[in-house]
């Protein structure tokens, strides 16, 4: 099945008017590049101008990655959609203390529509560069080797080929239990909701379906986007969006679901579902 993979690397906004984590560099790459094992027909990345040099060494040079299979396309942040409008909305020097860039938060939807042959896929995702580490998966998913924190066997072709089987008519979303004391986040006001719920919290590392439904998550978001950037004075994450889009239309709709994010000490074995569980 054709399928495209979009994504990004942007691991120099840390201190900056973006905000961005810090020291990621060697995190995203060596993910991402773990990340092709599922064997997609074409991932494109999305980088800056100044780091698009050294991912291309990276890559093509140091780790032979196929040119056919992963474009990197040099994009700057300050031609987003809305940036002056979301831009008139920071606190600039309180930006460069925050690990979330709000820029590439709203770009996994707009991206898309960048890609020309974006509708000749059968399946289209976004997928977080980074979403490859260990920090997510039990060590045995880990293979050995020096970079095994980063080398997951989970991403392999029998994944992608199960959740591609189960795309073709609704929207994948990865979701999050967000009650009780499995709380992660704050929601959207809730005169956004048709009926209110925070019950569960859509995650942003990866989403998608067919292009024509990947199409109609961008326009709803984009809709909802325009609604709030209007009418709020705060900045919000893509995942209230998401989880908000969720709720208003969950026919659209199928998801994985878990608890927490690993294992805690304080868990009994077996009783909850943790995010590595969203793969198998």
């Amino acid at each position: 099945m054709k399928t495209l993979f979009i994504t990004s690397i942007y691991s120099k906004l840390w201190g900056t008017e973006f905000g961005g984590r810090p020291s990621r560099n060697h995190h995203y790459r060596l993910s991402l590049l773990n990340i092709l094992n599922t064997q997609p027909s074409k991932v494109v990345c999305f980088t800056s101008p100044e780091e698009l040099s050294d991912l291309e060494n990276f890559f093509f040079s140091k780790h032979n990655v196929d040119r056919n299979i992963l474009e990197l396309r040099s994009f700057d942040l300050k031609d987003s959609k809305y940036f002056t409008k979301i831009k008139s909305k920071k606190d600039l020097e309180e930006m460069k203390k925050l690990d979330r860039c709000y820029q590439i938060q709203y770009n996994k939807f707009f991206w898309f529509d960048l890609i020309d042959d974006r509708f000749s896929y059968d399946r289209v995702y976004w997928i977080d560069a980074g979403l490859s580490h260990g920090g997510l998966f039990p060590g045995q998913y880990r293979i050995d080797g020096p970079d095994r924190y980063y080398n997951i066997n989970l991403f392999n072709p029998d994944t992608l080929s199960k959740i591609n089987s189960e795309t073709e008519n609704n929207i994948l979303l990865l979701s999050k239990n967000n009650s009780g004391k499995f709380f992660w986040s704050q929601t959207l006001p809730k005169n956004y909701y048709n009926e209110y719920n925070f019950s569960r919290h859509i995650i942003g590392g990866m989403f998608g379906s067919t292009p024509e439904n990947y199409n109609l998550l961008k326009d709803l978001f984009d809709d909802l986007l325009k609604l709030v950037l209007e009418q709020e004075e705060d900045l919000y994450m893509e995942e209230l969006f998401l989880s908000c889009i969720y709720f208003n239309n969950k026919s659209l709709f199928i998801t994985k679901e878990f608890d927490d994010w690993f294992k805690r000490e304080n868990h009994e074995e077996g009783k909850f579902k943790y995010f590595y569980h969203t793969l198998l």
